[in-house]
């Protein structure tokens, strides 16, 4: 049973570069703290709230044994892309903002899978519970 398979970059006779099934390549953000407006109650759309947002993208056929950024994702710009879309405007449910978000990544990264999750504190909070949380996967 193959479990993963191995990507490796080489030369044929006739110099030609060939490429084999690569193993997928995760990258992750976690717990990302930013203030957005987001909620349903009158209290919440007066004023932003914490919220920490992690996101898990699966790329495959990525040549990881490259050292240049072209076989990458930049991880700063992934940060940018759920800035921005925080930013945006105001969401009803936290749900809506982590599929926005999922769909927003995994336009800009090319990846064939994205999971972000949001944890909403001030509800965790007032639940007295240790986190409140959605997942959405893309």
């Amino acid at each position: 049973m193959v479990l993963w398979k191995k990507m490796a970059m080489w030369r044929t006779s006739k110099g030609r570069v060939g490429i084999e099934t690569l193993k997928p390549l995760v990258i992750g953000i976690e717990r990302l703290s930013l203030k957005s407006s987001v909620g349903i109650y009158p209290t919440e759309k007066q004023k932003l709230q914490n919220l920490f947002i992690s996101a898990t993208l699966t790329l495959k056929n990525r040549p990881i044994d490259i050292d240049t950024m072209a076989s990458s994702v930049d991880y700063d710009a992934l940060c940018d892309k759920i800035r921005e879309t925080v930013k945006k405007r105001h969401y009803e449910l936290i749900e809506n903002l982590a599929l926005t978000i999922a769909v927003t990544l995994k336009d800009a990264s090319q990846a064939n899978a994205v999971k972000v999750r949001i944890d909403k504190p001030l509800a965790a909070k007032k639940n007295c519970a240790e986190s409140i949380y959605t997942i959405v996967e893309v």
